[in-house]
């Protein structure tokens, strides 16, 4: 699971005018991010009180690292559908990569309280309490969707992390080189490797 990337699954257009279709092909057509950003744009200008287009121009904005524009978006597209499933994970994890881990554990709460099963909202809520300095806590997280998913190389990083905070060296340590195995050229595996074999 790459958290670089955000979706806007299951988010139809609800529009339904030929306009907004036309946009949508556009945009998933267009070459550059400054191209969909305008057609993103463009789309909530004719229908602003449509949740999903407003989700889709908050993950176009976050996935070109525009982080508030995007959370502001977010929050928009909340305000005219707080139960958005998608809003709320993406506002919570733009907010913890932002330093806000406590906001983003509130919008991830409110996340699983929709879908307590949900993949994405609790490994980000292990990301969240992992930077308030609960590693135990999140790492129950990590270790319960690791055992949902062992392949899983974000996980098991995540798993490797908390080993580390702890103080766990050499569990950290079998947990990042079964994430080698899984995913050789991980810059991120490879850092941590050398962290904690030093």
């Amino acid at each position: 699971m790459k958290s670089d990337k955000f979706s806007m699954s299951g988010s139809g257009t609800r529009a339904g005018s030929h306009e907004i279709k036309d946009l949508m092909k556009q945009m998933r057509a267009s070459r550059t991010p400054e191209a969909a950003l305008k057609l993103a744009r463009r789309a909530v200008e004719l229908r602003p009180k449509n949740p999903d287009l407003r989700l889709m121009l908050a993950v176009t904005l976050h996935n070109q690292g525009k982080a508030q524009e995007a959370e502001r978006a977010y929050a928009e597209c909340l305000m005219i559908d707080a139960e958005n499933l998608q809003a709320l994970i993406n506002l919570g994890s733009l907010q913890i990569s932002a330093g806000q881990p406590a906001a983003g554990l509130k919008a991830l709460e409110g996340a699983l309280h929709l879908d307590p099963d949900n993949v994405q909202a609790r490994y980000h809520k292990g990301r969240g309490l992992g930077r308030l300095d609960q590693a135990d806590e999140a790492l129950k997280i990590f270790d319960e969707l690791a055992a949902e998913q062992p392949d899983n190389v974000e996980f098991i990083k995540a798993q490797a992390l908390c080993h580390m905070d702890i103080g766990h060296k050499t569990k950290a340590a079998e947990l990042l080189f079964r994430a080698a195995e899984l995913a050789p050229d991980d810059k991120a595996v490879k850092n941590a490797m050398q962290k904690v074999t030093s």
